[in-house]
């Protein structure tokens, strides 16, 4: 039912599957747009980026208890945006992670840039008249997520007790993405989607397809010289069952998945100073086969407008 009731408000989803590598550090930084701040200006900001990971997996040998392990992914961002005309605007992200693994006592980090993304996004609707009871903006668009980050192959990493805290994919990935924003008065709505298509990189392995979705409500308010944007909303992502070796389509049965997540937020602005925070809690999931777990995400961040 919570999955069902998901799916409604998200208007819909595309059915689909992950496995603890491409839903943990590979894809640790989160392009999602979301509410944008002041849609006439360039910005740039550092966004910090949170996630955790629990899960517990059978022993292949009778008798022996069960494996659990702990991921935290720590990912600090730069990104921006900049206004090219009055029809189009471009996004560019440099994330660098720091990524945990630990299992029973033992330990494992790695650390380094992420893959930096660039997306560029057509301004289809843009009506924001002082006149106008009803605001909205739409904007559609698209970009690549480039192998910037470290990716040695599963093989290695499994040598080396880190098998799903890599800083990259190793793949070259496309990004098709939608964000529309209404608002009248002081009450809003913001809906946005970001489709990857991944790519298989040079070990042959291929992280599944994913969509991640969300609706948010929010209020403008204005109070003396800062203007506050309290939000709450529910954000749903779903993976596409990885590929072992994409060119023999050795299809890893064990990953792919669905989250569903609340969410509350708000951002701040000053002058042209601006802060953002999101909390993120799973409502209804099913990862791995249920053998993973996500809990709790967190993102805040600051950014300057000019």
């Amino acid at each position: 039912m919570k999955h069902i009731l998901c799916s409604v408000l998200l208007l819909g989803g595309i059915v689909q599957y992950a496995h603890a590598c491409d839903a943990c550090g590979c894809s640790a930084a989160s392009q999602n747009l979301g509410i944008l701040p002041q849609f006439h200006r360039h910005f740039v900001g550092v966004q910090y980026q949170f996630k955790q990971l629990d899960s517990d997996f059978p022993s292949p040998f009778a008798g022996r208890p069960a494996s659990h392990t702990t991921q935290y992914y720590n990912t600090m961002q730069v990104w921006g945006r900049y206004n090219v005309g009055k029809r189009l605007q471009l996004f560019g992200f440099l994330p660098y992670a720091v990524n945990t693994h630990r299992e029973d006592a033992a330990t494992s980090r790695n650390s380094g840039p992420g893959d930096a993304s660039v997306m560029a996004n057509a301004i289809v609707v843009h009506a924001d008249s002082t006149e106008a009871p009803w605001k909205q903006t739409l904007l559609l668009g698209g970009g690549v997520k480039m192998p910037t980050g470290s990716n040695t192959g599963t093989v290695e990493m499994d040598r080396k007790g880190q098998p799903n805290i890599q800083t990259g994919t190793g793949s070259w990935d496309f990004l098709l993405n939608a964000n529309y924003t209404v608002r009248k008065g002081a009450l809003g709505l913001n809906a946005d989607a970001t489709y990857t298509l991944t790519t298989a990189n040079s070990y042959q392995y291929k992280y599944g397809n994913r969509l991640s979705t969300g609706i948010t409500g929010f209020y403008w308010w204005q109070a003396g010289v800062f203007t506050l944007l309290p939000q709450v909303g529910v954000r749903y992502e779903q993976t596409l069952h990885d590929y072992d070796n994409y060119g023999k389509k050795w299809l890893n049965e064990l990953s792919g998945g669905y989250m569903c997540f609340a969410a509350a937020g708000v951002q701040v602005y000053y002058g042209r100073l601006g802060f953002q925070s999101m909390l993120h809690l799973p409502v209804t999931q099913q990862y791995n086969a249920g053998y993973t777990r996500s809990k709790m995400r967190m993102e805040t961040g600051l950014f300057f407008l000019f």
